[in-house]
């Protein structure tokens, strides 16, 4: 299956979606993404790369992304057990979730914790912290 390159015009579109600051075509910053390689997997470097802070957002980019068929790979918080993960597609949109990093609840009685994928291990050991 072949993928379209991710052009001017659609990086615009994706600079109204999340901001001009949180879209970065950069080089250098595309070329930073390339340590998220893990398990062997030759990582590759994105055409671009987003950061968005909201779930509308995300499903924004994905719906342009399909519409223009173009691949997308998401990257969490983390650089460990499946939180990065090497781009399947060469080039494409590299998803950096980083910003969405909020812990939304926290249900000690039932055990459960629901997080935005960016949410570091750290910021969730310093929640239980101050709630003790």
């Amino acid at each position: 299956m072949s993928y379209n390159e991710v052009t001017p015009d659609i990086v615009k579109m994706l600079e109204s979606i999340v901001g001009k600051e949180f879209v970065s075509s950069d080089i250098a910053m595309r070329y930073s993404y390339l340590s998220r390689g893990i398990m062997g997997l030759e990582a590759t470097v994105p055409e671009v790369v987003v950061r968005p802070r909201y779930v509308e957002e995300v499903r924004k980019i994905l719906i342009l992304a399909n519409e223009n068929h173009i691949p997308v790979t998401p990257c969490a918080g983390g650089l460990s057990g499946g939180y990065a993960t090497p781009l399947v597609q060469p080039g494409g949109i590299l998803l950096d979730l980083s910003r969405m990093d909020r812990i939304i609840e926290v249900n000690t009685d039932a055990r459960y914790a629901v997080l935005e994928p960016g949410v570091r291990s750290g910021k969730v050991w310093a929640y239980f912290r101050k709630a003790t």
